[in-house]
């Protein structure tokens, strides 16, 4: 496991009031502090991810955060995608912390739920009852939440699409998950662990195409508003770690990573997206991500010079066994106006 600490955090903390208003005024620059996390509760022992689990909220808790930040996945890929599982045990989770979450989903709460590990679920239906689950609002998670707005009605398709904004920042959760984002292109994606049949995979492309359009569209609006604003910076978080499993040096970007965004990837609309609106803005960009299991912040955007594109940063958060987090402090006045500490958690 890589624990690297890259980059200190600091700054004031400020607490956001409970059901404060979409968007903050834009003249208090605060500083911010926000919890970055995802891909936890994963261990198959009750009493040992109960403890990981307190662990977690009580450091959270302690660091007097603003929000967090949760990059999906809330259960391990093998286990059952009952109601419980991936409803209430997670209400529960949020509604110990002191602050509020925003919470975009993950592959293993849905996409991945044919698995006949996980109980051979519909993951459509899944999608549908997480919709209904944590997104019947126009708030974030939480005992004490903040509003937000919903790309969809509430409770319904493309509802868990969200963004508020806060200290002249910009916060946008979009649903792109792993497992190709849900775009079903071989057997093996098809059949692999599940018994799926083609009809079911062919649902599953149509819903990709269905909310990939809507996640292009919530992108662009959400960096039309930040350019019309002025906003310092925008903070995204998907599930998808979408620059997996492609390195970055020898020429892979080019070679590799590149000439592998074509229409069998369920990611390519998004990142082509994502280059275009981050190179004609003048704030900062952060992307966060989890899907991978291991703590990376690094700089892995290009044009098509190969000049690297300075405003643009991605951080991946800790995973599976590790319930460490990462403290993200937002200072809208600085010239990074992200910085990154992780909390590590034994």
């Amino acid at each position: 496991m890589l624990k690297k600490l890259l980059l200190a955090a600091s700054g004031s903390c400020l607490l956001l009031a409970a059901n404060a208003p979409l968007v903050m005024a834009q003249e208090r620059a605060e500083t911010l502090k926000v919890g970055l996390w995802g891909d936890q509760f994963y261990s198959k022992d009750a009493a040992e991810k109960a403890q990981r689990t307190s662990q977690t909220i009580e450091s959270m808790n302690a660091h007097k955060l603003n929000f967090t930040m949760y990059a999906g996945d809330t259960k391990n890929g093998s286990s059952e995608c009952s109601d419980k599982a991936i409803g209430d045990d997670i209400i529960s989770v949020y509604n110990r912390l002191d602050m509020p979450t925003l919470y975009t989903l993950g592959d293993n709460e849905w996409t991945d739920c044919h698995r006949t590990s996980n109980g051979a679920y519909d993951p459509l239906e899944r999608l549908s009852f997480l919709r209904k689950t944590f997104f019947n609002k126009a708030t974030t998670q939480g005992k004490s939440p903040i509003a937000v707005e919903r790309q969809g009605e509430l409770g319904e398709a493309y509802s868990e699409n969200s963004r508020f904004v806060a200290s002249n920042v910009e916060f946008v959760a979009l649903a792109v998950t792993g497992s190709n984002n849900n775009l079903v292109v071989t057997e093996k994606q098809c059949t692999k662990k599940s018994k799926r049949s083609a009809e079911d995979c062919a649902a599953a492309s149509e819903e990709y195409k269905a909310r990939n359009a809507k996640n292009i569209e919530w992108l662009k609006e959400s960096f039309a508003k930040a350019k019309q604003d002025q906003l310092a910076g925008i903070a995204i978080i998907i599930q998808a770690d979408i620059f997996f499993p492609f390195e970055l040096s020898d020429g892979g970007y080019e070679d590799d990573f590149m000439t592998s965004l074509d229409d069998k990837n369920g990611f390519t609309d998004f990142f082509k997206t994502l280059i275009s609106e981050t190179q004609s803005y003048d704030g900062q960009v952060v992307l966060i991500n989890g899907d991978s299991h291991f703590f990376k912040m690094d700089k892995p955007m290009y044009n098509p010079n190969g000049q690297l594109t300075a405003n643009f940063t991605r951080v991946q958060v800790f995973g599976e066994e590790d319930n460490s987090w990462i403290e993200m402090t937002v200072n809208p006045a600085s010239e990074t106006v992200f910085t990154f500490s992780p909390v590590m958690l034994n």
